[in-house]
Formats: structure tokens, sequence, C-alpha cells
């Protein structure tokens, strides 16, 4: 959610340090990933959740069920289409999006972009010779990290492989943070649909005026079989209260708090955020920290923040509200999951006020 701002002025600096973009020839992805073969294969195999043996249990933990799902922690996956896996330069991740839903990661953060089929090469030319002129090739919809040059997944391809996801893991919800780039909106509402998750997706009714009070509980999603809650921030959505949002998608920040970029240390909120979201809201903690120096994403970095002590002594600091997601880079590094699943434990089994099952209408 975020982070981006000066990526691809980075990016640019760091291939001209690494001898004008050879390295970055050598190692970068030069695809536009039209669904090409090195895509995650969508076998059952491939994509059933680790989760999955416990058949009376919601997200992994039978506790979770009679929770609203914004009572519970949830790991999240920072810029999830960005990963090694996927031949993305300079990635948040080491390995895919598909690999962290079968691992028990439930959040994923995604960023849309128009893509124009120029790679690193071309962004690089572009910048020493100071050409603005836009690619005047016909543009398309990619899931990328501010520039389609530094690699991209194409959303069909992946909004299938969480569709497939859902559709073999009939007790696992999902949530998708969408970052929308400038003119994609339309792109990205009608690749949803195509998808087929739409019959996953969960909406508010009518009368609320695009916003949820009361979330239901897991037990009420699964259901009903409205599994994906997808929230989405830019490119033309703002408060579903005094606009018309897309059918099925809310507004992030109608419903979200969250703490400080690159800080792994405090709860801070960010930006115009001046309390911590009650307990009908979601606290998002951005859990990651950029290389100081090229401000990419840092492995290193990762893990530090990814253990379970440091978790652990950032949750400590949160006085006024847990965090009850968790947004981490590189998530194959440290304890994220088992930390997530030991808190989700303790609230389960805790506060009968927090664990009291909320009743809610869902349109089927």
């Amino acid at each position: 959610m975020g982070g981006c701002k000066n990526f691809i002025g980075t990016l640019v600096c760091t291939a001209i340090l690494c001898g004008a973009g050879v390295v970055a020839y050598l190692y970068g992805p030069w695809n536009k990933d039209d669904g090409g073969s090195e895509e995650t294969p969508t076998t059952t195999t491939a994509l059933t959740a680790k989760s999955s043996a416990c058949e009376s249990c919601c997200n992994g933990l039978e506790s979770n069920c009679d929770l609203p799902i914004n009572q519970v922690t949830w790991a999240m996956v920072h810029n999830a289409m960005s990963s090694q896996d996927d031949s993305f330069y300079a990635a948040n991740n080491d390995l895919s999006l598909e690999k962290a839903l079968v691992e028990g990661y439930r959040g994923l953060m995604l960023d849309s972009c128009l893509c124009d089929g120029d790679n690193i090469i071309d962004v690089l030319q572009d910048y020493v010779t100071g050409n603005d002129e836009d690619n005047t090739e016909e543009k398309y919809l990619g899931f990328c990290h501010g520039t389609c040059a530094a690699g991209s997944r194409n959303p069909t391809t992946v909004l299938n492989h969480i569709k497939a996801f859902l559709d073999i893991n009939p007790n696992e919800v999902l949530i998708i943070e969408f970052e929308v780039g400038d003119g994609t909106l339309e792109l990205l509402y009608q690749a949803i649909n195509d998808s087929g998750l739409e019959k996953y997706v969960l909406r508010y009714e009518e009368e609320n005026d695009g916003t949820i009070s009361t979330w239901p509980t897991f037990q009420q999603l699964i259901s009903a079989n409205r599994r994906l809650i997808l929230f989405a921030h830019n490119g033309g959505m703002a408060s579903c209260e005094t606009q018309t949002c897309p059918e099925g998608i809310f507004y992030t920040f109608d419903h979200f708090s969250q703490t400080n970029w690159n800080d792994g240390n405090t709860c801070v909120l960010r930006g115009s955020d001046t309390k911590v979201p009650d307990e009908h809201g979601f606290f998002l903690m951005n859990h990651w920290k950029n290389d100081e120096n090229l401000d990419l994403p840092s492995k290193t970095n990762a893990e530090e923040f990814n253990t379970y002590d440091f978790l652990s002594t950032r949750f400590g600091k949160c006085k006024e509200r847990m965090p009850n997601i968790v947004a981490v880079d590189f998530w194959n590094v440290g304890d994220v999951l088992k930390f997530v699943e030991d808190e989700n434990k303790k609230i389960g089994g805790g506060d009968a006020a927090v664990a009291e099952s909320r009743n809610g209408s869902i349109r089927h």
C-alpha cells in the first residue's frame, strides 16, 4: 500500500550504477507477462492450502470461525505481485503470491498499472536522453510496482489463480488490497469479473452507503461462500460514502488506518489518520523497511523484521489497539505465519467480548 513514490528514479539510478543496465539486462524480467510459461500452475496440488487438512477450521484455526474478520490478525504480502519467482527487478519477495497463499498468507497487496511493453533498458535510455514521450504502443493492464518495465504480472493469470485457490480451499477467506494506477480502475474491475471471482466477493448492503460497520464472522462468510473481501485506493477510488464505488470493492480508507511506511518500531499512524481505528475497522501495520541507501526492498531488513521476537516487540508498543493486518516483504523469511497463528490463538481463547460472534447480513 504505497512506498513506490521514488521507485522509478531509484530503479534507473541503480541500473546506471550497475554498468549502464548490463546487470539489469542479465537478471531483469524483460517480458510483459502475457500469460507465458513462467506462471505458477493451477493444479490442485499446487494451490491446496496447508491448512486445508483441518476441515472444521476457518483460515487455519477452529477458534477463528466465530470471530468477526476484523477481530483476528491477518498475514499480508506487501506488493505480492513482485517476486523473484516472477522475474521482477528489485522484487519485494522471493517467492510468488500463489506460494504465499498455500503457506498461509490470507492477505495480498496488488498494484494495477497501464503497461506499454517497455523494459528497464527502454526506461534507462529514456532517462539518459531526457525522452519523456509516451510509448505509442497499445497499453494493457498489468500488476506491477511503479513501472511495468521492472516486471509485471498478467492480471488474468493472477486472478484466475486466486479463484482456483478459493475453489480448492472452501474454508479460506482472503483480503486483497489494490493500489489502483491511473486509468486502470475500469480495466481492473472488468478483469475481476472476467475471472469468475465475482461469485466469491463480499458485497455491502445498498442501504449502507458502500461501507460496513459490523463485519461478518469467518463462518458467516464461508457459509455464504462470500470469501473474498476487496479494498482499493487511488486511481479514481474515493470514499464510498461520497461516491458510487464499483460493486464489491470497498474504499480502503473508509475502513483502514495504517502505520507509517518504513517504520519497524512504532505504531505511529500515517498521513491524515488521527486515531487508531475502533473495533469496526482494520489496523494495518506496514512491517517492512526499504534499504536506506537505495530505497529498494531489503531482504536484510526482512530477516530482522520478520522474526518472532521483533514482531512481538513491535506489537507490544501498540497500546490502544493491536494491529490486525501485518504486511511484510520477503514473506517466506522469518516467523510471520507462526506469530500470526499464535496471536489468533490468544484472541480465540481470550476476551469473550472480542470473540463474540457478530450477526451480520450477507447478500448471497
